[in-house]
């Protein structure tokens, strides 16, 4: 006697949407940071001590405006 099963769909992508490869968010170069950060040093009457503090703000900064 032989006996036959539903067949599943275990292993079965769904085809409802396309498969799309995320796209990476747009990161600004050093240059454009560099350039952020020295309008800041200049701004800020040249003071000394606050170079990595300015370079996470422009970094932030050109992110928000993309």
């Amino acid at each position: 006697m032989t006996h036959t099963c539903a067949r599943t769909q275990v292993n079965r992508v769904r085809r409802d949407f396309p498969q799309i490869p995320p796209v990476p968010a747009p990161v600004p170069s050093h240059e454009e940071i560099a350039r952020l950060v020295y309008s800041y040093w200049e701004m800020g009457g040249r003071q000394h001590g606050s170079a990595l503090e300015d370079w996470i703000r422009a970094e932030r900064e050109l992110l928000s405006r993309r």
